[in-house]
């Protein structure tokens, strides 16, 4: 989140209250209901008797059946949605596994298909070409089909993909001189899902013949179909097999073996046949026809005519587990010999969904004093606990001072940095009654007026901001991508010392120095937290939002603090045009550069001083939901922000003197799969900066500081 934080003078009586200020107690407007999607995206299609797709059925006449349950379905739509982008077709040029007669017969096919219709294609085609020295691709999609067609006469170059070269084989001879096809094969259907999981849209890919060889293979056999199962829902390809000619072995049958595996011990060499991949990814196979322009027809229908589903998979603690999918059609709704297709199962992993740390103890912040004042196993403990209310700075420093080890010091810190969002424990919450209205109002309106009238008369100065990150121990080099992180504990990661300075209303941020080092982990993308605009409109922002027409304003209680008692009050608002910016790199598609950045609506709280209006604490939390926004990298994002008085030339101000900000998001693992390397989503992991201001110190020259600082480095 990007904020501002700025001082506002303090000690000074209030002007006459504002009218315009906002009201405790502001209902919150209702407004239209935000569509959210799952997690996982499918894509069905429904046929008549004749194979013809029909595409006028209701959305809410599909139901989905995940392992024999029903489950919800997030968002549907028709292919022709205008946030559906287009869709692709997908044709492979095999050499390896067809004969030269059979590759002639392919290719002359493909030709007719693209020369249809005057040469006119309603959709992008992408074309592959498997061979003996390894696979090369279309440049891009194209709906040129002159350039498609110089393409299958060799007339325009393709990309090259991988090399047989490169991984380390030779695969010349013949086309039936014995090397293995079916590592080929299936090497190129993985390089093929990799390179198309980064765009959007489905696919329809089509393999022409009768497939690969089904020969035993290695002891990653079960690792390699839940990757490429895994890979292929990811790239929403639905794989369909034409094949017109005789099965080169005829005591093949492989609708015999379409049970997934669940297991490497279940696992059989004919699981990973073509014709199954295709039948599990809910595509066509046409074994059973001679004519080959009219099933490259019959498949090419499909491109258009789909229904797009999205839905979230339960969450799980077993890698791997394997879940059945069924896409029917709601009980009474059928008619006469409709069929559906789609994937039809999918393996679930841990990563996809934050799961509770093992092993922790929920503790009170009695509990935790009376902890640290034991000194018994003090580092295991803090390690393992998790704080149910907000330990207070002033008790945090208290507890500080007695514990000596510099590592417990910094455990202790984490755990206290975790509880900002808490409510305080019983003991720090004043025993008095809520204001009656009128005086929330006056207390209300005497916050608007520090904000309108103290903040902008600050004069230029510079302070000291010291920085300690805490971050999650480093991935282990052998850590699966599909299991929560082992280790969840929060350590010293990195410091800096800085100073601020503002002068004629801009910040700068001079005399950087960084203090510790993070390992470097190979495979593992570094994800940092930078709390850009620190000092900046964030006392604007929470008066802003919550005086919004969709905001909350109302009382919450009377708390104890440093600096005497404060009146409490907490807020929300669900405007976009006034929610923090949420800003994570990177988004794992493409080369890892693309930063995620929307609007979130937030809630928090603000303690003011009630005679003054100055405000002491701030606590926004971005409304972040993993159940209803599951493909956004943040759940957690969090930031608070305590202000005390500094003296100024003779004046005092009050002065940011503390703060924190959480993150907890989606890592980033980049992996090699079949030639190909790629990054993807993996564990979720917090980080942590707790920041310290001090030293403050005035120019000599006053100025006035606007609003809406822009930081310069």
């Amino acid at each position: 989140m990007m904020f501002l934080l700025a001082c506002g003078a303090g000690g000074q009586t209030p002007p006459s209250p504002n009218p315009s200020a906002p009201q405790p107690s502001t209902p919150l407007s209702s407004a239209d209901p935000v569509v959210h999607k799952g997690l996982f995206t499918i894509d069905a299609v429904v046929t008549d008797a004749a194979g013809k797709p029909i595409l006028d059925l209701p959305p809410p006449d599909l139901t989905l059946l995940d392992n024999g349950q029903p489950a919800r379905i997030r968002t549907v739509h028709l292919s022709r949605a205008p946030s559906e982008p287009p869709p692709e077709l997908i044709f492979i040029v095999d050499t390896i596994n067809l004969s030269p007669q059979q590759l002639a017969q392919t290719e002359s096919a493909l030709f007719h298909f693209l020369l249809r219709n005057n040469g006119h294609l309603e959709y992008p085609c992408f074309l592959y070409r498997l061979t003996r020295d390894g696979l090369f691709s279309s440049l891009r999609p194209l709906t040129d089909v002159t350039l498609l067609v110089k393409e299958l006469e060799h007339q325009r170059s393709q990309l090259p993909l991988w090399s047989a070269d490169s991984w380390g084989k030779s695969f010349s001879g013949s086309w039936d001189s014995g090397v293995p096809r079916n590592q080929l094969s299936v090497r190129a259907l993985g390089s093929i899902a990799i390179q198309q999981r980064d765009v959007p849209g489905r696919k329809l890919l089509v393999w022409i013949g009768p497939g690969w060889p089904v020969v035993g293979g290695g002891e990653n056999e079960f690792d390699e179909i839940t990757e490429l199962s895994t890979r292929l829902r990811e790239a929403r390809i639905t794989l369909q097999n034409i094949n017109p000619w005789l099965n080169p072995v005829p005591t093949f049958n492989y609708r015999d073996h379409l049970d997934a595996p669940r297991s490497q011990k279940e696992m059989q060499p004919a699981n990973m046949a073509l014709q199954v991949i295709a039948m599990h990814t809910g595509g066509l196979v046409l074994d059973s026809s001679e004519d080959l322009d009219e099933d490259i027809a019959r498949c090419a229908k499909e491109v258009q005519s789909f229904y797009t589903l999205t839905f979230n998979p339960p969450h799980t603690y077993t890698v791997d587990e394997y879940h059945d999918l069924r896409v029917e059609l709601r009980a009474g709704t059928a008619r006469p010999s409709m069929t559906v297709r789609a994937l039809t199962g999918y393996y679930n992993e841990p990563v996809y969904f934050d799961n509770p740390r093992p092993g922790v103890e929920k503790v009170t912040v009695a509990q935790l004093e009376q902890l640290v004042h034991s000194q018994t196993d003090l580092l295991r403990k803090l390690a393992s606990l998790e704080l149910v209310e907000r330990i207070s700075t002033p008790r945090l420093d208290a507890l500080l001072n007695v514990v000596h080890g510099e590592r417990e010091r910094q455990a202790l810190t984490a755990d206290a940095d975790l509880s900002i969002a808490l409510a305080p424990p019983p003991d720090d919450i004043l025993k008095r009654p809520p204001p009656p209205l009128e005086e929330q109002r006056a207390i209300l309106r005497r916050t608007f007026d520090y904000l309108q009238n103290a903040i902008p008369k600050l004069p230029d100065f510079y302070a000291s901001r010291n920085t300690t990150r805490f971050e999650e121990p480093a991935e282990r080099d052998n850590e699966s991508w599909k299991q929560s992180h082992h280790d969840q504990t929060l350590h010293f990661a990195t410091g800096e010392h800085a100073t601020v300075r503002y002068r004629n209303g801009n910040e700068m941020v001079e005399q950087k120095k960084k203090l510790g080092k993070r390992p470097v982990v190979r495979g593992v993308r570094a994800r940092s937290l930078e709390t850009s605009g620190t000092f900046g409109p964030i006392l604007s922002y929470v008066w802003t939002a919550a005086a919004s027409s969709r905001g909350t304003l109302k009382w919450q209680r009377w708390e104890r603090s440093k600096y005497g008692d404060v009146a409490v009050f907490s807020y929300s608002a669900a405007s976009p045009n006034v929610g923090p910016d949420i800003t994570y790199c990177c988004l794992p598609q493409g080369n890892g550069t693309t930063p995620y950045q929307n609007k979130a609506d937030s809630y928090g709280e603000f303690a003011v001083n009630p005679d003054t209006g100055a405000i002491m604490r701030i606590v926004i939390n971005a409304d972040l939901d993993e159940e209803r926004d599951p493909d956004v990298p943040l759940i957690r994002s969090q930031i608070i922000v305590e202000y005390g008085p500094e003296e100024l030339g003779g004046k005092t101000y009050i002065c940011p003197h503390r703060s924190v900000e959480i993150s907890r998001g989606r890592s980033v693992r980049e992996l090699h799969e079949w030639g190909m390397s790629f990054s993807l989503y993996s564990y979720f992991e917090t980080m942590i900066n707790d920041v310290t201001f001090g030293g403050y110190h005035k120019f000599g020259s006053e100025s006035r500081i606007l609003p809406g600082f822009e930081q310069t480095e």
